[in-house]
């Protein structure tokens, strides 16, 4: 009795470790584009609007670990002939489909409430990002370039509810560089799966049956052109003025440094891994955060205006 008794201690121990994984915390790093509206509104100060920006992140966090464990559940006989997928807690056998269904529930549930109770708006736009989602696993993924589209709106729908949390109207070149920012992320991992699976990509995603390297590079080629252009004019036409464009250097470099880890590394293929690992990016990242910051709260254009005006009263006519 002793001994069966310490044997299933012992695995509710090792499910642990499994059932964290299977939520995928790594992926939470997504749901930061949350607080976004609150920064650019300059609300970000405010502990109340601060306090439901995060509520929405958490909210958002636990309703995106549901749909991975819904999309492994579904995913687990294919993800067993990928190479690292098949490490997954579903598809390894590490959990069972029963115990991560119920998982998902809970984690669902208690988002949606959460969602609730910052606004009910945001509790809408995360039921709209589980339906889209849910419709995503299990038919759209297999439709080529929708299924990146479905990609890029879940982006745009966590935006939206970050705008909605903090009651700011959502800026439409902000959602449109998000838009094609994360078009260009769902392509970068195409390109790492056609690279990586070879022979056993169809095996692996369906999908990639209707791609192609030169497919994925020329669409690449599109939306990081109209990445840019969208986000030069954005600085030129924001209400914060010109001194947006302060901000250009920091995108450019990002986009040159991911197409840089395309080329040198399979990391390109997960946003969270890029963002968690790689020094440049975080750097990019950390620093376009500061700028825009700065700018938003009007501390650099007073800097330079300040300064030049103290320079210019060393001139010597009147």
């Amino acid at each position: 009795m002793a001994s069966s008794s310490e044997s299933e201690s012992v695995d509710k121990k090792n499910k642990v470790p499994a059932l964290i994984r299977s939520l995928r915390p790594k992926q939470w790093t997504k749901n930061l584009i949350i607080f976004a509206p609150a920064l650019f509104a300059q609300k970000i100060h405010e502990p109340k609007l601060l306090l439901e920006a995060f509520l929405c992140f958490i909210a958002f966090c636990l309703a995106s670990s549901a749909v991975y464990i819904f999309n492994d559940i579904v995913d687990a006989p294919s993800d067993r002939n990928h190479p690292t997928k098949s490490k997954r807690p579903i598809a390894s056998g590490a959990i069972s489909p029963q115990l991560a269904t119920t998982v998902a529930i809970v984690a669902c549930s208690i988002g949606l409430g959460l969602s609730f109770v910052v606004r009910p708006a945001v509790c809408v736009i995360v039921c709209i990002y589980l339906l889209l989602q849910a419709a995503y696993v299990r038919v759209l993924k297999n439709v080529s370039l929708i299924d990146i589209g479905c990609i890029a709106s879940g982006f745009v729908l966590r935006a939206v509810a970050g705008a909605a949390a903090v009651s700011v109207p959502a800026s439409a070149w902000f959602l449109l560089c998000t838009a094609l920012v994360s078009l260009f992320i769902a392509l970068e991992k195409r390109r790492q799966e056609l690279r990586t699976l070879e022979g056993n990509a169809v095996l692996c995603r369906k999908v990639l049956k209707d791609y192609s390297m030169e497919l994925v590079t020329r669409l690449e080629s599109l939306i990081l052109s109209g990445l840019f252009l969208s986000y030069v004019l954005y600085t030129i036409l924001s209400w914060h003025g010109q001194w947006m464009m302060l901000t250009i250097p920091f995108i450019l470099y990002g986009m040159a440094r991911y197409i840089q880890l395309s080329i040198d590394s399979n990391i390109a293929a997960s946003p969270e891994e890029v963002l968690l690992k790689d020094r440049p990016i975080q750097m990019t990242f950390l620093s376009w955060i500061i700028i825009s910051a700065l700018i938003v709260y009007d501390v650099i254009p007073h800097f330079v205006t300040s300064t030049y005006q103290y320079i210019e009263s060393f001139h010597p006519l009147p």
